[in-house]
Formats: structure tokens, C-alpha cells, sequence
């Protein structure tokens, strides 16, 4: 259901943010840009607190999010919030409760903007900002196994370990790959079918400490898990089966990814996947490798993430963004 209220904004992602260095938003392909939602008079981006949505018309879904965080003015505030409509789009536009509800619709609400990543700067717009990440237009379908701590901690352990001392600052983006070969959801809603993504991918740049930007790029795929479970069909699936026994080359449209794990990818192939364009200056990407690199992570026990979180707090020049995961396998220059 939709509300009156429009979502709080601060002006939403900012391309300065970076000292020095102009992050702008990626460039859709032709095809995207004729399939943007638009509101106001022609307005197609949507501002919240920190962080800003391009939303696709025919998927209903973002193209991609994009937000600013600050390490070092980062608040450590709980979960508070549900998903809503944004009244600024019609219900039409952006997938709502609808799909969340459905028959068979084992996936869950995924935050794109993690809630965490815009909770900086004043504690009350920090907290301002955890609840304004709750609209549909920041939420995918995401089933319940793929493997989000790693997704989600990718940007704590970044500016722990390649973030320039004086900034603490980074810029992420992150989106679903929308695929016209994407499975479609076995159950309609509405009446309609809905096509369920089953790519997606992040990039993070970040200022280092020799005062150089750099840029890197992981993928999730979460095709294994909707297949597996039936949440999906996909046509060529069920024309192939009645012929012979099926391949994983006949079910899985990239096979580097097809189990769930998230990977470290060169951007250019995410732009290939996506349709997207980087198109940065003076900006380094140091992960040079063709194949995708896994990207492991060990639980930090849970006494060590509060005692790092207080001596963070208790050092001004730190990140309170801790890291609750310990990641390897990442290639950061």
C-alpha cells in the first residue's frame, strides 16, 4: 500500500563526495534510457538520504542504487523499518508487497542500499537514513540462501583495508543484471508475469592513501537456488527436457557464477552483463584477472565486533563501520 508521505532526502548520492574525484552516476545503454521511470516533469532520478535509485520501467525494478558512505561518521543504530511504496512512482512502476506475498515467493525483500550504509553524519539524520532505505524501489527479490554477510560486509572490510586514513569515504553501486533471459516467477502477480533477477553486482570505489582512486566489482548469481526450489521456469529448461537430459550449459546462462558464491570480477564485466557504463577519469581498476575470484569470509565473533566498535568510538579519526566478516580473496592494488 502506498503512503502519503514522500521519503525523506538529503539530495541523495553525490558525485563530489570523493575529495577530488568526480563519481558520477553510470550511463544506461539506448535501449535502457527509452525504459526509464520517470516522474515530476522528467525527472528519472530518486533522491533519498545518502544514496539515490534509476528505476526500469518494464522490470519494475532498479536499474541500479547508488550511495555515499562515510566510515568515519558512521552510527551504529538497529534495524528500524518496513518496506513501502514510494508514493513518488505509481504502484505500477515499482514491485511491491504483491510479489513479496505470492504463492511460492520464498525470497526476500533485499536491501540493494545495505540499511546500514547511508546511517552517517548526526545520529538523527543518521537514523533518518536506516528507515529511508525500506521503499520497493531499493528492494529485490532475493532468495533466502544466497550468501548476503559476505555482500553486505564487502564495503567494511574495504575501508579497513584500502581506505585513505584522512577519508574513510566510499561510493558504492550495486544492481540486479536485467536479463531478458531471466526465469519468470512461477506465480503471476496480478495477473502478470514477473521476471526474477537472477544476477547481481556491486562496485565500490574508494580514495587510498597515496591520494589515487581505485574501483572494483564482485557478482553474486542466485539462478541455483530459484531453479532448485521451483520459484522459477525458464522456457528453454522445459523445451529441452523432453528431449534429452539436461546440462548445466542448458540451465545456467553464466556458469562461472552458478554457485551462489559472491565473486571479485573486472568491471568490464559487469558493464557487459549490466549494459552499464563506468566512465570515470583518473579512476583504477586493479583487478586485472579474465576469471572471476571467489571471495571467502570467516564469522568475527561477536564480543570482537563490540570491542572494536568501542575503541573505534573512542578514536575520532577511525572507521565505526566495523567489519563483521573477515574477507580474503579481495585484490584492491
Amino acid at each position: 500500500m502506498a503512503t502519503s508521505k514522500k521519503p525523506d532526502s538529503d539530495g541523495g548520492y553525490k558525485s563530489g563526495f570523493l575529495t577530488g574525484s568526480s563519481i558520477g552516476l553510470p550511463a544506461l545503454g539506448t535501449a535502457q534510457k527509452k525504459d526509464l521511470v520517470k516522474f515530476g516533469s522528467s525527472k528519472t532520478k530518486l533522491d533519498y538520504i545518502h544514496y539515490s535509485v534509476i528505476m526500469c520501467r518494464s522490470r519494475r525494478l532498479a536499474f541500479y542504487t547508488a550511495v555515499n558512505i562515510d566510515g568515519k561518521n558512521w552510527q551504529d543504530n538497529g534495524r528500524e523499518g518496513s518496506f513501502k511504496n514510494d508514493p513518488r512512482i505509481t504502484g505500477d512502476e515499482q514491485l511491491g508487497s504483491a510479489l513479496y506475498s505470492a504463492k511460492k515467493s520464498d525470497f526476500d525483500k533485499g536491501h540493494l542500499v545495505r540499511r546500514e550504509d547511508p546511517e552517517w553524519g548526526e545520529s538523527a539524520l543518521a537514523l533518518k537514513a536506516g528507515k529511508a532505505t525500506f521503499y520497493y524501489t531499493n528492494a529485490a527479490p532475493q532468495h533466502r540462501d544466497l550468501n548476503r554477510e559476505i555482500w553486505a560486509d564487502l564495503e567494511a572490510n574495504i575501508l579497513h583495508t584500502g581506505a585513505a586514513g584522512q577519508q574513510l569515504r566510499c561510493c558504492v553501486f550495486t544492481g540486479p543484471v536485467l536479463s531478458d533471459k531471466d526465469g519468470v516467477f512461477v506465480t503471476p502477480v496480478k495477473k502478470l508475469d514477473i521476471k526474477i533477477p537472477s544476477m547481481f553486482w556491486k562496485v565500490v570505489v574508494w580514495k587510498k592513501s597515496n591520494g589515487k582512486t581505485y574501483a572494483v566489482g564482485f557478482m553474486q548469481n542466485q539462478e541455483k537456488f530459484l531453479l532448485r526450489d521451483g520459484i522459477i521456469r525458464k522456457q528453454v529448461v522445459v523445451n529441452l527436457s523432453t528431449t534429452r537430459r539436461l546440462r548445466d550449459e542448458d540451465i545456467f546462462e553464466h556458469l562461472q557464477f552458478k554457485d551462489g558464491k559472491s565473486y571479485q570480477v573486472k568491471i568490464e564485466e559487469i558493464e557487459s552483463l549490466a549494459g552499464i557504463k563506468f566512465n570515470w577519469k583518473n579512476v583504477i581498476r586493479p583487478y586485472k584477472k579474465t576469471t572471476p575470484t571467489v571471495i571467502h569470509g570467516r564469522h568475527i565473533p561477536a564480543a570482537s565486533v563490540k570491542k572494536s566498535l568501542r575503541m573505534a568510538l573512542a578514536q575520532p579519526e577511525s572507521v565505526k563501520r566495523v567489519r563483521k566478516m573477515q574477507l580474503t580473496g579481495l585484490v584492491l592494488g
